[in-house]
């Protein structure tokens, strides 16, 4: 519906989205062009036919074209690749984004995206005589394109490969030295902390303390304990010069994309399918070190952000998303 501004009289307009957020890139493409619409399925009617999608309905309007030059790619590419290569073809142009109908050129090509298959699961169940029909040859193949979709985009996002870069057998040396010289009541906080990551229900903690009462110890033996099991632990600090004494820590502003100046209303700059959001979504444990330094609205904008990233694992009403947040510093 159209609502007056309340207040000044600028012009407004739609902002640019991408064409990897989805239904959403198709939908605004559709507001552009449909005049008076009183519903979304209004701006789903071409010519008196009702479309399931945005995207069916921006095909219908012919703003998209059929795909057929990524079919023809499949088709040509069989002629001298194997199977498996195919398969990694198809889950690039899955990545890129540009493919308007994916579920078009797969119905289009899966016979030649499932050779060597059937060859597979000879060799697994040491049986030539085995035979699989139509549907379980597509089921093994799909399976075969998901593992490589996100072995693929796992390995092309920078940021999670960097945090999945540490020394596995250093970081193991590194935590045994440090569990073992905690006091009681040190190893008592991590392992409440280390519980609530392990069952990954979420979890909000502070941990209070002046200077020299081995905080930073607290965050190594954390950080050490998560990435020797080749997870992810977020270090960040609200300072720079606190960052120092983290591994691998950045400042809060600079991780989570925080506006500049912060307001009660702000969110982290993290759209939902870059990378820096696959990194938070993988994350295991976030420290924030010296937290009492930042305004409240820099933990807004990050409860926020997180319940967003998270609300397709249907935490979007938990706190943080239902991470396991470890908040630190001293108010003093």
């Amino acid at each position: 519906m159209w609502k007056p501004r309340k207040k000044g009289y600028t012009i407004g307009r739609l902002i640019w989205v991408p064409r990897t957020t989805g239904e959403m890139f198709y939908l605004r493409m559709m507001i552009t062009v449909v005049k008076g619409p009183m519903s979304y399925e209004d701006i789903r009617e071409v010519r008196d036919l009702q479309c399931e999608t945005f995207r069916d309905a921006c095909f219908a309007m012919g703003f998209l074209e059929d795909d057929r030059e990524y079919i023809g790619a499949i088709k040509e590419a069989s002629e001298w690749g194997s199977g498996h290569y195919l398969r990694k073809l198809f889950v690039i142009m899955l990545l890129s984004g540009d493919v308007n109908r994916s579920a078009h050129v797969w119905s289009e090509s899966w016979v030649l995206l499932s050779d060597g298959i059937l060859h597979t699961q000879w060799n697994l169940v040491k049986d030539k005589e085995l035979v699989l029909n139509e549907e379980q040859l597509q089921n093994l193949t799909l399976i075969e394109i998901e593992i490589l979709l996100y072995v693929l985009k796992q390995l092309g996002n920078m940021l999670i490969y960097e945090e999945r870069s540490y020394n596995i057998q250093t970081m193991k040396d590194d935590f045994v030295a440090l569990h073992a010289t905690l006091t009681d009541e040190e190893r008592g906080i991590y392992h409440k902390i280390m519980k609530a990551i392990t069952t990954q229900n979420g979890g909000v903690f502070f941990l209070y303390g002046y200077g020299g009462t081995d905080k930073t110890y607290m965050w190594r033996t954390l950080a050490s304990a998560i990435r020797s099991k080749h997870d992810i632990c977020l270090t960040i600090a609200t300072s720079g010069i606190a960052l120092l004494l983290l591994p691998g820590g950045r400042t809060a502003h600079s991780r989570f994309k925080i506006p500049v100046p912060t307001l009660d209303n702000s969110t982290c700059n993290i759209t939902y399918l870059e990378e820096s959001a696959d990194l938070l979504r993988e994350a295991k444990l976030i420290i924030w070190d010296e937290a009492p330094m930042a305004n409240k609205w820099c933990f807004e904008a990050l409860d926020k952000t997180l319940r967003d990233l998270m609300s397709a694992h249907g935490n979007s009403d938990n706190d943080f998303g239902g991470k396991v947040v470890v908040f630190g510093g001293d108010f003093r």
